[in-house]
C-alpha cells in the first residue's frame, strides 16, 4: 500500500507546488489549424415589446449572457456596434458590413407577470438576408439558461453542431471544510454543492448521457465508489472493496466503468458493470496502474502505469493490457491524467515539465505532443469540453487551486472558480438533455 499512496493517492490528496520556467512552444498553428477562421459577429441593441414589470437592466444583461458565450464558444469575434444605425425598424447591412460584421443578432423581450419571452433574429450581414429565428420562453430568473440555449442554436445553426453553453462542470472544492462535489455552469454561474459526505470525495466523473455522476467517497472510512444523479440524489454505493476503488470512467455506451481497485494488494485497472457485480481485471503487473480513459469508441483505453520507472501514459485494447498495449508518452518524467478528445484524435494529459506541472496534448495520428501551458503555476487534470473546442483544468498558483478554462490550443484561459477553498478536479459534462 505505501508504494500505491507514494503517487497515485499523492495526485488526488496532495497538490504539489512548484517553481515554474517559461518554455516556448509551437504548438499552436500544428495543433489547431483544422479550425476555420472567426465569424465576426455583432449583437445589436434588444428592444422591448411591452412589460408589466420594471427590470431595467434586463436587455443588458441578456446581451452580455450572449456576448460571453459566443466569445467563449471559440467560433466568433464579437463586433462592437449599437442599433443606432438600424432606421425604421430596417436593418442596416451596408452599416454593420462597414464595420466587419458578417452575422448579426436582433433580439425583442417583453414581460408579463415575470414571466419572460424572447425574439431572436440572425442575419447574414454579407448576403443581407435572415438566416433563422427562434422565440425562447421562461421565468425571469431563467433568463441565464434562455441566452446560452440560443447560443447553442446559433452555433448549431452554423456548424451543424451544437454549441456547449448548456453544459455543466463538476469539481471537487474543500470550501465546506471538506471536500465536497460542486457543479457549475460551463462558465462558472449558478455554482451549487452537490455532495455532504463531511468526508473526502474524489474524481468526479460524467455518465455519457449527463444523467449520473460517478464519485469516490471515504464516507465509510475506505475510498468507495459511489453513483449519484446529476442532482446530487439517490446515491449508491457501486464498489466497496477493500482498499482502493477509485478513479471511475464511464463506458462511451454507459454500461461499465473503467477503475482502479487495489483489492488484491497492487493498483490493477479493471472494467465493472454498472452495478458494481460484474469484474474484468485488464492490467496485471507489478507495476501501479492507474487513471483509465476510454476512447470516444470504446475500443481503447488510456491509462498511467509506472511500469517503465516513472508514470507514463499508455493505450491498451478496452478488453485487456495484452491486446495493443503501447506507450504513447516519452518527454518528461511524469506524465499522468491521461484524457481523450470527443473526436478521439487528440489525449490531453498532466505532463511534469521543467519541474513544474504543464498540460499537454498528443496527436495520436502524428505521434507528436504539445505543451499547452507554461508560465507561473501548476496546471493538472485537463477535462474536454464535448464538442473538443475547449479544456477545463486545475490550475494551482499561491497554495490554492482553482478550476480554469482555456481553448483547446492553449489560448484563451480563463479562471471559472472564486470559492474561498478554490476548486480542482474537474469534469464537463456532455451536451444534457433539454
Amino acid at each position: 500500500m505505501r508504494k500505491i499512496l507514494w503517487w497515485q493517492l499523492g495526485v488526488l490528496l496532495i497538490f504539489i507546488y512548484t517553481g515554474t520556467v517559461w518554455a516556448e512552444t509551437e504548438i499552436y498553428r500544428e495543433i489547431y489549424k483544422r479550425i476555420p477562421r472567426k465569424i465576426n459577429i455583432a449583437i445589436a441593441d434588444f428592444t422591448i415589446e411591452k412589460k408589466d414589470i420594471d427590470i431595467t437592466d434586463l436587455p443588458e444583461k441578456a446581451v452580455r449572457i450572449l456576448n460571453n458565450d459566443l466569445r467563449y464558444s471559440g467560433i466568433f469575434n464579437i463586433v462592437e456596434g449599437n442599433s443606432e444605425r438600424d432606421k425604421d425598424g430596417k436593418i442596416d447591412f451596408k452599416e454593420w458590413g462597414i464595420l466587419g460584421a458578417q452575422a448579426l443578432v436582433k433580439g425583442t423581450y417583453y414581460i408579463d407577470k415575470n414571466r419572460l419571452s424572447l425574439k431572436f433574429w440572425l442575419y447574414d450581414v454579407s448576403e443581407e438576408k435572415y438566416l433563422f429565428g427562434k422565440k425562447y420562453s421562461g421565468d425571469v430568473e431563467q433568463l441565464r439558461l434562455i441566452m446560452h440555449r440560443f447560443t447553442d442554436d446559433i452555433i448549431y445553426h452554423l456548424t451543424s453542431e451544437r454549441g456547449v453553453a448548456e453544459t455543466k462542470i463538476v469539481f471537487i472544492s474543500p470550501s465546506s471544510g471538506y471536500k465536497e462535489i460542486y457543479i457549475m455552469d460551463y462558465d462558472g454561474h449558478n455554482l451549487k454543492r452537490l455532495t455532504n459526505d463531511r468526508s473526502i470525495v474524489l474524481s468526479p466523473t460524467w455518465s455519457p448521457d449527463g444523467r449520473e455522476i460517478a464519485f469516490t467517497s471515504y464516507l465509510h472510512k475506505n475510498p468507495d465508489l459511489y453513483i449519484m444523479d446529476s442532482y446530487g440524489l439517490n446515491k449508491r454505493s457501486v464498489s466497496k472493496r477493500a482498499g482502493l476503488n477509485v478513479i471511475p470512467a464511464w463506458s462511451p455506451d454507459g454500461k461499465k466503468i473503467a477503475l482502479v481497485l487495489s483489492k488484491d494488494g497492487n493498483s490493477e485497472i479493471y472494467t465493472m458493470s454498472i452495478d458494481g457485480k460484474k469484474l474484468n481485471r485488464l492490467t496485471n503487473h507489478r507495476a501501479i496502474d492507474t487513471s483509465p480513459a476510454w476512447s470516444p469508441d470504446g475500443k481503447q483505453i488510456a491509462f498511467t502505469s509506472d511500469r517503465a520507472g516513472t508514470p507514463q501514459i499508455y493505450i491498451m485494447n478496452a478488453k485487456g493490457e495484452n491486446k495493443g498495449l503501447r506507450r504513447i508518452t516519452y518527454g518528461g518524467n511524469y506524465n499522468d491524467l491521461p484524457s481523450w478528445s470527443p473526436d478521439g484524435n487528440m489525449i490531453a494529459y498532466t505532463s511534469r515539465q521543467n519541474g513544474n506541472f504543464e498540460i499537454c496534448v498528443l496527436d495520436i495520428k502524428n505521434k507528436r505532443s504539445y505543451q499547452l501551458t507554461n508560465g507561473y503555476g501548476s496546471k493538472q487534470s485537463p477535462s474536454w469540453s464535448p464538442d473538443g473546442r475547449l479544456i477545463a483544468f486545475s490550475f494551482i498558483g499561491n497554495w490554492k487551486s482553482n478550476i480554469y478554462v482555456m481553448n483547446a490550443d492553449g489560448t484563451g484561459q480563463r479562471r471559472l472558480t472564486f470559492l474561498k477553498g478554490g476548486g480542482y478536479s474537474p469534469s464537463w459534462s456532455p451536451r444534457l438533455e433539454r
